[in-house]
């Protein structure tokens, strides 16, 4: 079995908001699991792989094996560690999982809650915490520090980092799952009037955090076709890494075009170019990220992203509808689980349900990247 012979089958989304106090991450990872495993049509002991995670307060990112209690079954496969249980790379590893035989129906996601309010657990002893936080460091001025090696070199304006910005933004103020539903429109100019927090970004050019949970569910393309919904087939994947976060310190020129080589790996298995795309579910944790990786996937040259902003192509109208339910930007940012949300619309666009419905849409692109541009993953879904 190949991997475009497994398909996504199921899916959930808790809601998501700033702050869920009135939920615990083990019970928005609970509600996610099994939704997705309803809508699938499936039964909880017909899952035998897991890839989910509920970090805290009180959780753990290494604890998929601990379903097996839920799911009332033994497991044949599990996939440990915080972004191997969400978003494009839990799913190429569990599709991989199912293509070699390892298990036969595989559930990937997780929830969050109580990260963000003071609610939170000592963290563990790591390198990006001894070294790096503790001075400042910390995702946005990483990626910052990567901005401005771009700018510098190829001159793109903060309009054009703002256009990316209002556009994601609006799309969010427009969806009623949005966290930030109802507060737009934006403009440009409103993103540059907001506070700058780490040049070149302004506050509205960056991700909000929040609280959630999502989830989906693989199996293989045959047995996907006796299911209630549209299969959506695993057509290619890709991923790429460049040390861990924020060590050593970043810059664009070793790490601006990371995930070219997981793209092209990930297109050239689905037998597809990034211009096949109908829609895209790129990570956008702030405005240069998406830019960045407009670039990198191949819908336009190095340097070249803010003209193709500025021409409109991500737009809801636009050639490559770029994260309509509004992404990280205005839908939802909750620790790791929001590249499985991204998953997830992808998935509804191609089955036709999406709250911003792109007409026609059959193939999606979806890519998770983060620590500062050290990692990225991509992978490619069609209608099967």
């Amino acid at each position: 079995m190949a991997l475009r012979d497994v398909a996504i089958v199921g899916l959930h989304a808790t809601e998501q908001a700033r702050r869920l106090p009135h939920r615990t991450a083990l019970d928005l990872a609970q509600e996610a699991v099994f939704g997705a495993i309803a809508d699938a049509g499936l039964r909880p002991a017909d899952v035998d792989g897991v890839a989910a995670d509920w970090p805290g307060p009180g959780g753990t990112v290494d604890e998929s094996a601990s379903w097996s209690r839920s799911l009332g079954r033994s497991l044949n496969w599990v996939g440990e560690g915080m972004l191997d249980t969400a978003g494009a790379r839990g799913v190429m590893k569990a599709a991989a999982a199912i293509a070699a035989g390892l298990c036969d129906v595989a559930v990937v996601g997780g929830g969050l809650s109580g990260r963000f309010g003071g609610r939170g657990p000592v963290g563990v002893a790591v390198a990006e915490v001894e070294f790096v936080d503790v001075w400042g460091a910390y995702s946005i001025p990483l990626f910052a520090l990567v901005a401005q090696g771009y700018i510098r070199r190829f001159g793109t304006t903060p309009e054009q980092l703002a256009t990316v910005a209002a556009t994601i933004r609006n799309n969010g103020s427009s969806n009623p799952e949005a966290m930030m539903y109802g507060k737009g429109p934006y403009t440009v100019d409103d993103i540059l009037a907001s506070p700058l927090v780490a040049t070149p970004f302004h506050l509205l050019d960056v991700c909000i955090t929040g609280e959630g949970g999502g989830a989906v569910v693989l199996t293989s393309l045959e047995r996907a076709r006796d299911l209630p919904h549209q299969p959506v087939a695993v057509l290619g994947a890709g991923m790429e890494f460049a040390g861990n976060h924020g060590m050593p310190p970043l810059d664009y020129r070793t790490v601006g075009r990371l995930g070219a080589a997981a793209a092209q790996r990930a297109f050239g298995a689905a037998g597809v170019t990034a211009r096949d795309a109908d829609v895209l579910a790129l990570y956008d944790p702030n405005s240069f990220e998406l830019l960045r990786q407009l670039e990198v996937i191949g819908l336009c040259g190095e340097g070249e992203g803010g003209a193709f902003v500025d021409d409109g192509h991500i737009a809801l109208d636009g050639r490559y509808p770029t994260n309509p339910e509004g992404g990280c930007l205005s839908y939802s940012w909750n620790g790791t689980q929001h590249m499985t949300l991204k998953v997830a619309e992808a998935v509804r666009q191609i089955r036709g349900t999406a709250v911003h419905q792109v007409p026609g849409a059959e193939v999606a692109v979806v890519a998770n990247a983060g620590s500062g541009t050290r990692h990225y993953e991509v992978v490619v879904l069609g209608k099967a």
